[in-house]
């Protein structure tokens, strides 16, 4: 097989389950580790790739920036199931930090179904009115400037409150994420909440459902990190899960769905 059909064919199984690895090409195609090599070097100078440790991942589409009306439409069964596996790490008494979005609604409901006692930090009114009246839960909302649309606290108010607390663990649930870009979101105001909240945390959550995965968007809240636990639903294709632990990063995936 010349070069040009082989890579064709590994640019559309990349556009189809967002990344490739190397073994998987070696063995798919009967040809060396160096030939694969050339070949993505090559398709990555023409843009239709990026080589990373292991293989090679989509190039990062902009995700789309949605108001949290249409967001919440949107991947709810993927919400849920991610929701439910990332709560595997909640114990009982725990101070944990959660986030807002589409997501957090999600999680918050969890919360609210499994466990009895503990202390919950959230800048999110949506997360204060499901876990407020909660018999044993301690809810302490940041408060500040209100956005209408994101039902959702920001600004320096936020921030300050945000600073003097710490917490053992903060459930982070950003609009992409990316090997090469980082953990991204894009609204400058939410992601210096979010930035602020991982430094006041002792363990770090980052929760997107599988159509996250190898996006960016506009504002970088930080980088992956290889001690962030990263939680997704069972949609993530192997190819990119494999990507993500040859690179040192911790994915924790439910199970997919049946087709």
């Amino acid at each position: 097989m010349f070069a040009d059909e082989r890579q064709k064919i590994i640019y559309e199984y990349i556009k189809k389950y967002g990344a490739v690895t190397t073994t998987n090409l070696v063995e798919k195609f009967c040809v060396s580790v160096e030939t694969i090599r050339r070949d993505l070097l090559s398709m990555e100078k023409g843009g239709l790739l990026r080589r990373v440790h292991g293989g090679a991942v989509e190039n990062s589409p902009m995700a789309k920036a949605f108001e949290l009306k249409q967001r919440n439409k949107e991947f709810v069964e993927e919400k849920i199931e991610l929701s439910k596996n990332a709560i595997s790490f909640v114990n009982e008494n725990d101070i944990i930090f959660v986030d807002a979005g589409s997501t957090a609604i999600h999680f918050a409901q969890c919360l609210k179904e499994n466990f009895s006692n503990l202390t919950v930090v959230t800048y999110s009114s949506d997360v204060f009115n499901i876990l407020c009246y909660h018999e044993n839960f301690k809810v302490i909302l940041c408060a500040g400037h209100f956005n209408k649309t994101e039902n959702t606290f920001y600004g320096s108010l936020v921030m300050d409150a945000i600073e003097r607390l710490n917490v053992q663990k903060a459930f982070i649930f950003p609009t992409s994420l990316s090997i090469g870009h980082g953990i991204c979101g894009y609204h400058e105001e939410f992601c210096q909440v979010q930035q602020k909240a991982i430094s006041s945390a002792d363990m770090v959550y980052v929760l997107a459902d599988s159509g996250k995965f190898e996006k960016k968007a506009l504002i970088k809240i930080d980088d992956m990190k290889k001690e962030y636990q990263y939680i997704t639903d069972g949609e993530l294709s192997s190819e990119l899960e494999k990507i993500y632990t040859e690179n040192g990063f911790l994915i924790y995936k439910g199970g997919a769905k049946e087709k």
